[in-house]
């Protein structure tokens, strides 16, 4: 009997702590708090926004360490072109390091951080292009700050030691380049703290050189070289005048933008002196910033003279001048893919060079190994 009237009394009890629903039926209540049903959904949803903040997290951090890489770290780099050939081919993807030489302070920016070291010869490097165009180029350093180098035809000399042409380099067209580059004259690269003269009676390479190099160091300033010629003291460069058989064009007509416009200068300012013979010929060649005139520049930091391995192209050095420190991105490192353009992409396997990949960049100095 007080087993029966204890049975009853549970069911009493349980019902008074049950809820039902529009069609009649008992829904659970949770003890924890009396009145409220027991949502038996909370916990997945809980364990859904967890799994998704922590996933918003971990792709942020991914994202922002990409990022850290990516500015400070490696630069990746595809070679465009055949200027390092055969030690670097067309097709050929790389990584190279920012940090060695040091990394831009900020993204765009061209304050450096310290470096682990200097740029030396041998090295292969990824800059910027002295000129107006933006893009990366790759090329070997062939001589560092204060070193003079000399180029006759297939020789080249550093401080009188002849040099060593890397093991994959090569000359393909013998007698073809202009007899200025073909037969270049001595040239100091120039080192922190010297001083150009930048005279109205330097040379056309010195002009052209001169003007890239105080670009570099002053990137954000409006650099400019110019020709002003006089004929019997009167200024004449309105005046058209012969240029060894291209179109005749006036002083004002120069582009000093073309990569290899020293070369031609002088053809110009010859034929000017044909034109006017038996008159008093004065051409100034004259550098400015912000168009004030530069007469001194004291160099702010080193350079560096750069050479394609393809030796008979390549457009280096010695065509546009020195490669300034503010300018040099990355030392060249690993190559991580290569494929021949050559090879049309439906033959895939075939196209990618499987022998290239991982293939280290090494430094070649070329100076010839002591006995």
């Amino acid at each position: 009997m007080n087993n029966r009237l204890a049975a009853i009394l549970e069911d009493f009890l349980k019902q008074q702590n049950t809820k039902y629903d529009n069609q009649n039926n008992p829904v659970l209540v949770d003890d924890k708090k009396p009145g409220a049903a027991h949502d038996e959904s909370a916990p997945s949803r809980r364990s859904e926004k967890a799994g998704v903040f922590h996933f918003t997290k971990d792709m942020i951090s991914a994202l922002l360490m990409a990022l850290v890489a990516i500015v400070y770290v490696i630069q990746a780099f595809k070679i465009p072109t055949g200027s390092m050939e055969n030690s670097l081919l067309v097709g050929d993807f790389l990584l190279g390091l920012k940090f060695i030489y040091g990394a831009p302070v900020l993204p765009y920016m061209y304050q450096k951080l310290p470096g682990v070291t200097d740029p030396k010869p041998g090295d292969v490097i990824i800059f910027k292009y002295p000129g107006i165009d933006k893009k990366d180029y790759i090329k070997r350093c062939v001589a560092g700050p204060g070193q003079t180098i000399q180029i006759d035809d297939t020789v080249v000399v550093v401080d009188g030691v002849r040099l060593v042409l890397p093991p994959n380099g090569q000359y393909i067209r013998h007698g073809q380049l202009d007899p200025q580059i073909k037969h270049f004259e001595p040239l100091n690269v120039p080192k922190k703290g010297d001083t150009l003269l930048c005279g109205e009676d330097m040379s056309s390479r010195q002009l052209i050189f001169y003007k890239h190099l105080i670009h570099q160091e002053n990137p954000y300033a409006k650099v400019t070289a110019r020709l002003q010629l006089y004929v019997d003291g009167q200024y004449a460069n309105n005046i058209k005048v012969l240029n060894n058989g291209y179109q005749d064009l006036s002083f004002d007509d120069i582009n000093f933008n073309a990569f290899d416009i020293w070369i031609y200068i002088d053809n110009i300012v010859n034929g000017a002196k044909m034109q006017f013979a038996g008159k008093k010929v004065e051409v100034k060649k004259l550098i400015f910033i912000d168009d004030k005139l530069v007469k001194n520049y004291i160099v702010k930091n080193d350079n560096y003279f750069m050479m394609g391995d393809n030796r008979d192209n390549s457009t280096d050095s010695r065509y546009w001048g020195f490669l300034n420190r503010n300018f040099i991105k990355a030392k060249a490192f690993i190559l991580y893919f290569s494929w021949d353009d050559k090879i049309p992409a439906w033959e895939l396997p075939l196209k990618i060079r499987w022998n290239r990949i991982g293939k280290l960049i090494r430094s070649w100095d070329g100076r010839p190994a002591k006995s």
